[in-house]
């Protein structure tokens, strides 16, 4: 039955090359199940909305030659095996809310899984989708706030001014001041420069999250964690300068970008860390 269907995926998608992998690893597509978009041959699938297939997986019933998208395309796949997930994913609402789910990763794949540097502009690059972005953008800039907000409140307490400024607000500024240099640097793509620079963030509030786990436990276990915690924020800091460092050299723009990175980074100490 596996040997109907034939994925149609973005080679250039670290995201997309490791679910379908997982296709294949477990059987649900054979050897020859999927397919890159940028190898598609669109005089031997005419029935392939090539725009359509950018932002959202296609899949190609060899047999009949019908092509669903996105979310239909994953429940097609699994409910070969699984049958009862394809008739749950069917239902008007949870089709809805998981289609959803899906244009949100698919339209931010790029971002969430950053690709390799590459000498040309991607054939599979998502279109742009201001809602899909935005609603990215604010979800993950709300984690954030509150990742940081825990792990100062709970172990940089000692280190904070008295009123220090609020992490939201600092990650808006940093937002803007990284969007004027990126203008005065003329750089191109600034919709996904935003993103790649909110991400880094998130990335380091992750960190921080767990961070916040491992000294819990080691202060349950009485150890004094007193100074771990400024060296485990110091580490994320790093870890976010060399992450922001590496996307901007896979997208080929300007390493003075790090430069303002650290600017910024260096200008808001003491709005927030006593001196």
């Amino acid at each position: 039955m596996t040997a109907n269907y034939t994925i149609l995926y973005d080679e250039a998608c670290p995201l997309c090359q490791w679910y379908t992998g997982l296709f294949l690893k477990y059987g649900l597509l054979n050897e020859k199940g999927r397919m890159a978009y940028q190898q598609l041959n669109t005089v031997d699938y005419p029935m392939v909305d090539l725009d359509k297939a950018k932002d959202k997986i296609a899949c190609i019933d060899q047999t009949t030659g019908k092509v669903v998208y996105g979310i239909d395309s994953l429940l097609t796949i699994l409910g070969q095996r699984f049958p009862i997930i394809q008739k749950i994913g069917s239902w008007k609402l949870i089709h809805f809310l998981l289609s959803v789910l899906y244009n949100f990763i698919s339209y931010n794949r790029k971002i969430i899984a950053n690709s390799k540097k590459n000498t040309v502009e991607c054939a599979c690059d998502p279109s742009k989708n201001y809602p899909y972005r935005i609603a990215f953008m604010l979800l993950i800039s709300l984690a954030t706030w509150s990742m940081v907000q825990t792990f100062f409140t709970g172990y940089l307490a000692e280190f904070l001014i008295e009123k220090p400024v609020n992490d939201g607000i600092l990650l808006i500024a940093q937002l803007a001041f990284q969007l004027i240099a990126f203008q005065l640097l003329r750089q191109k793509n600034s919709y996904d420069y935003l993103a790649h620079l909110a991400f880094v963030s998130f990335l380091g509030a992750l960190l921080l999250g767990v961070a916040t786990i491992g000294l819990e436990m080691l202060h349950y276990f009485d150890f004094d964690t007193s100074l771990l915690a400024p060296v485990a924020y110091g580490a994320v800091i790093l870890f976010m300068f060399l992450e922001h460092k590496k996307r901007l050299e896979r997208n080929n723009w300007s390493a003075w970008l790090s430069v303002t990175w650290i600017v910024f980074r260096m200008s808001i100490y003491f709005l927030v860390f006593q001196s």
